[in-house]
C-alpha cells in the first residue's frame, strides 16, 4: 500500500514498499526493503529535495503484537530525492543486518505464520514556496505471508546455516545417513511452516536412520535396551552417545503416533526448534566417529 509525502499540505511524492528482499554478509544477515519513489511535477523555482532519508522496520507476527526490528539505512549514495518539473521514478533500496538471534526472534512470533512489516521512513524536505527545512515522514506496509518469508530466509542463506552447518554424505556413504540428512531438511522445513508435530516426528525418522546406519540397536532385547540406562558409570564416549539417541528417540516417539498417550500432546516451535538442533546434532557426532573408526 502506498502513502504520500506532503510539504504544506501539498503531495509532492508517492512512496511505495514494494518488495523485501534477503542478502548474505559475512557474519551477518541482510534484508532488504525496495522502495519506489514517484516525485510529482513542480514549477521551477518550487522544487522540494528531500535530504537525510532513513528509517525504522517494525514487525508483527501471529499474537499480534508489534516489535521494533531495527533501524534501515540507504543503500549507496544519500543522494537528496529531488522534484523536477515532470514526474520522476526513483528506485530506493534500503537496508538491514540481521543476526541470528533476531531471525530466531522474528521466527518466534511468526509461529508458523505470516509477518507483517512496518517501515517507518525519515527525512527533511526543503524547498518549495517557503525554502525552510521541515521533517517528512512516511509509513509503508508490507505483509510476507509463509512462503514468502521462507523464500527470504534461503536468499540470506539462514536455512543452510539455521541450526548446524552440517556436512552432507557423499555418494559413497552409506544410503541411511544419506537418508538421515535429507529428512533433517524435511524437518527443519516443517519447521519453517509452522508444522511443528510433523518437525518433531521427521526427527524420530533421522534417530532412526542413524540407529539403523550404526547397527547398534538392531535385534535388541528390551530388557538389554533397559540396561543401558542403568549402567552408565562404566560407559564409553560411543555408548553415552547411543543412550543419548535412544532418550531422544524417546522423547520424538509421540509425535508419530496416534495412541491417547501420544494424541495428548502439544507440540510448539520452541519443542521443533529443540528436536531438530539435537537431532542434528547427533546426527553430525554419528557421521564424524563413524568415519574416525
Amino acid at each position: 500500500m502506498s502513502a504520500h509525502l506532503t510539504l504544506g499540505g501539498s503531495i509532492f511524492a508517492e512512496v511505495d514498499l514494494r518488495t523485501l528482499q534477503g542478502g548474505q554478509g559475512l557474519g551477518f544477515y541482510r534484508l532488504i526493503a525496495q522502495v519506489d519513489i514517484t516525485t510529482y511535477g513542480r514549477q521551477s523555482g518550487q522544487e522540494i529535495a528531500v535530504t537525510n532519508v532513513h528509517g525504522e522496520l517494525w514487525v508483527r507476527g501471529r499474537e499480534n503484537s508489534e516489535f521494533f526490528l531495527g533501524y534501515m539505512r540507504r543503500q549507496g549514495t544519500d543522494m537528496p530525492l529531488v522534484t523536477y518539473q515532470n514526474t520522476s521514478k526513483n528506485y530506493v533500496p534500503f537496508e538491514i543486518e540481521l543476526d541470528p538471534r533476531r531471525i530466531a526472534s522474528v521466527e518466534r512470533i511468526r509461529c508458523g505464520g505470516d509477518l507483517f512489516f512496518k517501515l517507518k521512513l525519515y527525512g527533511v524536505t526543503s524547498g518549495g514556496p517557503r525554502d525552510n527545512p521541515q521533517p517528512a515522514n512516511v509509513e509503508l506496509q508490507y505483509r510476507a505471508n509463509q512462503s514468502t518469508w521462507i523464500e527470504l530466509l534461503d536468499q540470506m542463506g539462514y536455512q543452510r546455516t539455521l541450526l548446524l552447518e552440517i556436512p552432507m554424505p557423499g555418494e559413497k556413504d552409506i544410503p541411511q545417513f544419506q537418508k538421515a540428512a535429507e529428512y533433517l531438511q524435511t524437518s527443519q522445513t516443517h519447521m519453517l511452516r509452522g508444522h511443528f508435530r510433523d518437525a518433531v516426528g521427521t526427527c524420530r525418522d533421522v534417530l532412526e536412520l542413524i540407529s539403523s546406519g550404526l547397527n547398534d540397536e538392531i535385534d535388541q532385547p528390551p530388557d538389554v535396551i533397559k540396561s543401558w540406562f542403568e549402567s552408565t558409570r562404566e560407559m564409553d564416549k560411543g555408548a553415552r552417545l547411543r543412550l543419548v539417541r535412544r532418550s531422544l528417540k524417546i522423547l520424538t516417539h509421540p509425535a508419530r503416533h496416534a495412541d491417547e498417550v501420544s494424541t495428548s500432546f502439544e507440540w510448539g516451535p520452541t519443542d521443533a526448534i529443540g528436536a531438530v538442533m539435537m537431532t542434528a546434532a547427533l546426527f553430525q557426532l554419528a557421521a564424524e566417529n563413524r568415519h574416525r573408526d
